[in-house]
């Protein structure tokens, strides 16, 4: 089982905004704590103010050069415009030159950090406090369960069949990200219960005595839950099955490939009889079937020769 637990955000977050929040687990707070204050600046730091300032500079000084790696084609564009209105601001002296490049890099230094992406995540973490759970958010029975059902959805969204078109991708791709949702919001529930008893029967054996028909409460739904999950474990392991015969399936598909290929290699060498007779003629009339005819009788002559030196006169 994959153990990797990964954030769990509620579906109907906008997906650019659980891709945002999937990716930067640091800067979340459990649900179960009170929400992150609201930030400053929208999140934004001092590395991002830097960030602004050397680049709003550089553009204001030479856009034409600078913007394009900011905002592409029409980055260039505009730092071409730009470019010429601080040639232009030259005729007008050297004062006026500077009072143009200051307040433009003033300007682009300000949309540059507005735009700064550093504190995105964290105003989104302020935002959707509350629709995602960390890890910090279940108990370690919970926490075991929501992995085994997010290995569950990752082998069966992962899966060949599923890449392939044969499983009901459009269903899976709401239906399981709803699932895995509602066993993690479960799975919270129960911890913060599960926390409130052993917090409450610590003090004493009566407590907890009295406390029991809860902790079979609390039981009962931890079972209920775990069916569940064991549902998605069993459609993942049918998928398993699934890839396994697809795969098989392929493998015949080539094997029956290989077989056509051989039939019909089969079918022209009956006809190879027929081919070595036309062959040899050609061979017959070749420049290489003369040359060797040439040379054998070359080697006919010179032995013929050395058995004439041989002899007595």
């Amino acid at each position: 089982m994959d153990d990797v637990f990964r954030v769990v955000v509620d579906p109907e977050v906008p997906l650019h905004d659980r891709c945002l929040l999937t990716n930067h687990p640091k800067g979340l707070r459990a649900a179960s704590l009170e929400p992150p204050g609201k930030l400053r600046l929208g999140g934004r730091g001092t590395h991002a103010a830097s960030d602004a300032f050397v680049a709003g500079v550089t553009c204001g000084l030479i856009p034409a050069v600078a913007l394009p790696f900011v905002y592409g084609w029409a980055g260039g564009a505009l730092g071409a415009v730009l470019q010429a209105g601080l040639v232009a601001s030259l005729f007008h002296g050297f004062g006026t030159f500077l009072l143009v490049v200051t307040v433009l890099q003033a300007l682009l230094a300000v949309i540059l950090f507005v735009q700064h992406e550093e504190g995105l995540p964290r105003r989104l973490a302020y935002e959707w406090h509350g629709r995602y759970y960390v890890a910090k958010d279940f108990d370690a029975r919970a926490l075991e369960c929501v992995q085994r059902a997010q290995a569950a959805v990752v082998t069966i969204m992962d899966s060949e069949v599923g890449e392939a078109g044969l499983l009901d991708g459009i269903a899976n791709a709401v239906a399981l990200p709803r699932q895995e949702w509602e066993i993690a919001r479960l799975c919270a529930e129960l911890t913060h219960v599960r926390r409130r008893l052993r917090e409450v029967g610590s003090d004493s054996r009566r407590m907890r005595e009295m406390l029991e028909p809860e902790w079979r409460a609390a039981q009962t739904s931890d079972v209920g839950l775990r069916r569940r999950v064991v549902a998605l474990e069993r459609y993942a392991e049918r998928t398993r099955a699934a890839d396994t015969a697809y795969r098989e399936w392929q493998a015949f598909e080539e094997i029956q490939e290989i077989r056509t290929d051989l039939r019909e290699l089969l079918a022209r060498t009956v006809q190879d009889d027929l081919a070595v007779a036309e062959i040899d003629e050609l061979s017959s009339r070749t420049p290489l079937a003369e040359l060797r005819r040439r040379v054998a009788d070359a080697r006919k002559a010179g032995l013929t020769l050395a058995m004439d030196e041989k002899e007595p006169v």
